[in-house]
Parts: C-alpha cells; sequence; structure tokens
C-alpha cells in the first residue's frame, strides 16, 4: 500500500478479496455498489472539520438477511495521552441523542452478488 496515497495495487486487491471470499463463512457478499451520494454526504456532514477526514463502514444483515454496508462520518476526539479517535457521528433518530457531532447513517448500498461487475478481477472470476 502507498503510504501518501493509501492506494493499493490491483495485486493487494485480488488477494485480499480472495481472501475474504476463502474466509467469510456462510455469506454470498463480495462486494457492495455504494452511490456516491452516501459518501457525498458523510463527507457533508464532517464539512466543517480540519485535518485528516474519515468515514466509518459497518457491515450488516437487514431483516430480509441481505447484505449491508452502513457508512458514518467521523470526528476526531484527542485523547489525553495526545492519541486521536475518530467517533462515530449519529444521531438516534427516536431519540435524537446525538452521538459524536451527530449524523445520519447512510445505506443505499446493494450486495455483489447480484450488483457485480462480471468482468472484474477482484470478482473472483
Amino acid at each position: 500500500m502507498s503510504s501518501t496515497d493509501k492506494k493499493i495495487t490491483l495485486q493487494e486487491g485480488i488477494d485480499w478479496t480472495t481472501s475474504w471470499r476463502a474466509n467469510r463463512g456462510d455469506r454470498n457478499v463480495k462486494a457492495f455498489l455504494i452511490p456516491a451520494q452516501d459518501l457525498e454526504g458523510a463527507l457533508a456532514e464532517m464539512s466543517g472539520q480540519t485535518g485528516q477526514k474519515y468515514v466509518r463502514a459497518y457491515i450488516g444483515v437487514d431483516d430480509t438477511n441481505t447484505d449491508k454496508l452502513i457508512i458514518v462520518g467521523t470526528e476526531p476526539e484527542t485523547q489525553r495521552d495526545g492519541s486521536i479517535i475518530y467517533r462515530d457521528m449519529i444521531t438516534d433518530d427516536v431519540t435524537g441523542q446525538k452521538y459524536g457531532g451527530g449524523g445520519s447513517l447512510w445505506d443505499f448500498t446493494q450486495p455483489c452478488p447480484p450488483e457485480c461487475d462480471p468482468e472484474s478481477p477482484l470478482n473472483g472470476n
């Protein structure tokens, strides 16, 4: 992995996705098709932050047993020892309680399969 831009090589991508498929148990998901709207929305919620920005992605399963990727913005919190923890920016839509700076949980993702690129070398074909 490049230390400057965090890009990985195609071979690293193939190795990592191959390892995921070999070790995922009975889950069928290989990837997620993510609308740019999800990422743009999470990034917009962090627009006032300075420095490095991160989003976090959680893997879940909805009530129809469809694999999901849940995307949340984060905000840095400096600890007493000077280390930084990136706190999830989420709001409980029932109670209104805010965690971190408050924000949304984004998921319009579609699992692969069926939303796969059949010609991608990352797909294991």
